[in-house]
């Protein structure tokens, strides 16, 4: 086991992950999601209003993690105005996520072309593979509607 840095014992965040600003609505009240400064990785830490009545993280909160992940890597790395829009998602769920682990979407970014998009993401406790994800993408060509 990895001894804790000062950052992560104090906060819960790994050295190299920073807070994912969004304005969006859903992303901002149901994220809580961090991107790693230099790896296509998206993470959370596991908290109560994630977890299903069985006390797992809820399989639409992972479905929604890996897809915002997606969003994220595909914005940042393309430098987009706005996160592609998801035409297809497929996600295998493999495992249980227990609250207060720090979960984390490993994206690899298949193909980037000027209509569609395409990426896998594994999603992870540790070494613990729990999720696995594929999606198609649509590049937005339309108007960005502004927040008023």
């Amino acid at each position: 086991m990895t001894a804790l840095t000062d950052r992560e014992a104090a906060t819960g965040v790994p050295d190299g992950f920073v807070a994912v600003q969004s304005s969006a609505g859903f992303t901002r009240h149901n994220g809580g999601f961090f991107v790693h400064q230099e790896l296509p990785i998206v993470a959370s830490r596991i908290a109560p209003e994630h977890l299903n009545p069985l006390r797992i993280a809820h399989g639409g909160y992972l479905a929604a993690m890996a897809d915002s992940a997606f969003g994220v890597i595909f914005k940042r790395q393309f430098n987009l105005e706005v996160p592609p829009v998801t035409v297809s998602l497929t996600v295998d769920y493999l495992g249980a996520v227990r609250e207060g682990e720090w979960l984390e979407a490993h994206v690899e970014i298949l193909k980037f072309g000027r209509s569609f998009a395409s990426a896998s993401c594994l999603l992870k406790v540790g070494e613990r593979l729990v999720l696995r994800a594929s999606g198609t993408f649509t590049v937005w060509k339309g108007e960005i509607p502004r927040q008023g």
